[in-house]
């Protein structure tokens, strides 16, 4: 039931993204949750992680769309306690996913072009 939940409120979520529009915090949060225990931990990345992340990549194809997952990035590194800087840096190469958005709390969300 609950795997069929996630499936439900991704597809819902991929529905209601329209082109043309920047992508939201909800999504990238959503994207990558599962990453939660090895931005904190390290490690190896899990399955549901690194297929976040590249359904993250999928949803922010644009230069708007990378500036806004960055910030949004950025703002989920300075809240939540734990996460090591060095993990969220190493994730997009240990899923094999270029997101084209680096992973770190001093980026420059700008200067993403």
């Amino acid at each position: 039931m609950g795997n069929m939940l996630v499936l439900v409120v991704t597809l819902l979520m991929v529905i209601a993204y329209h082109e043309g529009e920047a992508i939201v915090c909800s999504q990238v949060n959503m994207f990558l949750a599962p990453c939660l225990t090895y931005l904190k931990a390290g490690g190896a990345p899990s399955v549901p992680c690194c297929g976040g992340l590249n359904s993250l990549k999928n949803a922010a194809p644009g230069i708007a769309d990378k500036q806004a997952a960055c910030n949004c990035l950025k703002n989920v590194a300075s809240t939540i306690p734990g996460i090591n800087d060095d993990n969220a840096k190493q994730l997009p190469a240990k899923c094999g996913v270029d997101l084209g958005v680096p992973f770190t709390k001093t980026v420059d969300c700008n200067s993403i072009k």
